[in-house]
């Protein structure tokens, strides 16, 4: 039996300090049969120019604007021909056999929609990245086993939702439920997908042997009013489309009780929280929460809209849903808990953001 094509996507901005090792690792892949698509984000660096020293190898689409990496992503989707569509974000380098390994995972289940990789750090390859996605019941995510040792996730096994960073997606999914959703620009894309590909039955399964080893936003030391911004937009919107109806009335209820947590936090400097607000006032955090509600209300009908259509076509009822925050929950704690590693904090930059 032939293998089937697999579609590498990658988004850059701005990465052309660690773009072409990321390149070589594709290249370097066990696995022959794929092509390569890379999305250029109009950026101001050398990028563009190192990418067509390898234009042989590549398909390149260069934005005359930044996408974001959500419409970014899907623009170079639409091009895709292949079977599977693996993501791979630019600060990223994965293993040769990466693709081999969940290749073989896919092909061998067909209810599987997607997949995460192994993502471990790759400034200490002691200690994971991602092992997928754990959700809070207000929609909020983080990725599993973030920062805790790597022999702990030596075992495939079934979870709720891969990380944008790493992750590959059977494209007869994505033609059924639809790709990301490019209202989001960056951050919470990933997981809103990931929800929808369950929602319409398709599941996933964590791949412990296809591994990449991730900058985790190596750039900057620094969280971003403007991340901050689009996560707390973004994350309710998830809860618009995607969360059973219970959980959207009882929201205002979660929400409060996060902002409670927050608050805490701040008065004790614990927490990623605090970790903000040594390089933005608490004035600018207000401004910021202010401003994501806004924007969160103002999109409400079509979100509303998009909702309508998940909720007619999802074949999935409340107690699974349920049974999936039970088995990929998060605490608040633990969404929260401070990175050990500063320079490993988020970087907008990668979107231009």
């Amino acid at each position: 039996m032939s293998s089937p094509l697999v579609s590498v996507v990658i988004v850059n901005y701005n990465g052309e300090k660690f773009l072409e090792e990321c390149l070589l690792s594709v290249f370097n892949q066990s696995y022959k049969k794929i092509e390569i698509v890379v999305l250029d984000n109009n950026s101001t660096d050398n990028s563009v120019h190192l990418l067509k020293e390898y234009s042989a190898r590549i398909n390149l689409i260069t934005s005359k604007e930044n996408l974001g990496f959500a419409r970014g992503n899907n623009v170079a989707i639409r091009k895709c021909s292949g079977k599977y569509v693996a993501l791979l974000n630019n600060d990223a380098v994965a293993r040769p056999d990466w693709l081999e390994k969940v290749v073989a995972i896919m092909e061998g289940n067909p209810a599987l929609g997607s997949a995460a990789c192994k993502i471990i750090s790759y400034n200490n390859r002691s200690v994971m990245d991602s092992a997928g996605l754990l959700l809070t019941n207000d929609g909020m995510s983080r990725g599993k086993g973030r920062e805790e040792g790597v022999d702990s996730f030596n075992e495939t096994r079934e979870i709720l939702i891969p990380s944008g960073c790493a992750a590959i997606y059977r494209k007869k999914a994505l033609d059924e439920v639809g790709l990301f959703d490019e209202d989001f620009f960056c951050y919470c894309e990933d997981t809103d997908l990931g929800l929808r590909l369950q929602l319409f039955g398709w599941r996933c399964i964590f791949v412990a042997d296809s591994i990449v080893y991730h900058r985790y936003s190596e750039t900057a030391g620094k969280f971003s009013p403007f991340k901050a911004y689009l996560v707390e937009r973004n994350h309710f919107w998830v809860v618009m489309k995607n969360y059973p109806g219970y959980l959207l009335w009882l929201n205002p209820f979660f929400t409060i009780k996060r902002y409670i947590f927050q608050i805490k936090s701040l008065l004790k400097n614990e927490g990623t929280t605090a970790e903000l607000a040594r390089d933005v006032s608490i004035f600018k955090i207000i401004q910021i929460m202010l401003k994501s509600h806004i924007d969160t209300w103002k999109n409400i009908i079509p979100m509303m809209n998009k909702r309508k259509f998940i909720q007619k076509n999802k074949v999935i009822k409340v107690k699974q849903f349920k049974e999936w925050l039970n088995l990929y929950g998060v605490s608040l704690k633990d969404l929260f808990r401070e990175r050990s590693h500063p320079a490993q904090a988020i970087n907008d930059k990668k979107f231009g953001a």
